[in-house]
């Protein structure tokens, strides 16, 4: 189709010069957010400024035989960079390898800024992360991402696709179609060997799919806030 990748017909100097132009643009990139620190830093703002640098999806570059993006959960393209600086109230340098949700942003920023979350909100504040407390490296048990029918690339069959993804392992169901796959990341790394066949991973792969139907309930718009029902002296039900 036009604007994307005949993946099959490019050489290995059609994939250098795309890996190439990459790089560049985030050599661009690099330069940009230089220039907004600068200005930040040249205007007395730097130290009260929060700044997070984080991308909504990762590029395949291609990774698997895949370029740009689309239904694919491998770790290129989910994985994103996570970067926050706060002179004022983070300590420098610090390194955490909890799992993150992007969801988990904006109830960051509510709380930093002690304004009070809205109704609805599913995110998880960092703050205590943040802010040096609470337990370093530990956020959540799995985080959960979901493709559902977004693209005009693939229709026959739609892709309809969720994951959950631990420390240790990754799960992605293809609904409506008996498929998926689940690697064992500390050993595959690279996503290579898809265990969701293989009889000695089915315990595994039950706990995770235990644990991505309930990422899929809890994510269900919880919006109109259901009334709370209180119990009047006589018996009545009051809303």
């Amino acid at each position: 189709a036009p604007g994307n990748f005949a993946f099959e017909e490019m050489g290995d100097n059609d994939h250098q010069l795309v890996r190439a132009a990459y790089w560049a643009m985030v050599d661009l990139i690099d330069v940009q957010v230089v220039r907004m620190v600068a200005a930040l830093e040249r205007t007395g703002q730097l130290e009260n400024t929060l700044i997070i640098f984080t991308s909504d999806h990762g590029e395949m570059l291609g990774d698997h035989g895949f370029y740009l993006k689309g239904p694919f959960f491998y770790d290129p393209a989910i994985r994103v960079p996570f970067i926050v600086s706060w002179p004022a109230g983070i300590p420098r340098g610090r390194r955490s390898g909890a799992l993150v949700e992007a969801v988990d942003i904006a109830p960051t920023l509510l709380e930093i800024a002690g304004v009070p979350r809205g109704p609805g909100m599913q995110g998880k504040s960092l703050s205590p992360i943040l802010a040096g407390g609470g337990e370093m490296h530990h956020h959540r048990d799995f985080v959960y991402s979901e493709y559902y029918n977004s693209s005009v690339m693939f229709r026959e069959p739609q892709a309809n696709m969720t994951m959950v993804r631990s420390l240790r392992y990754k799960l992605v169901s293809v609904h409506g179609m008996d498929a998926g796959e689940l690697y064992d990341l500390a050993n595959d790394p690279n996503e290579t060997h898809n265990l969701w066949n293989v009889s000695e991973a089915q315990f595994v792969k039950v706990v995770m799919l235990k644990q991505l139907s309930d990422a899929m309930a809890w994510t269900v718009d919880p919006l109109p806030e259901r009334p709370v029902a209180k119990v009047s002296p006589e018996g009545t039900m009051e809303f």
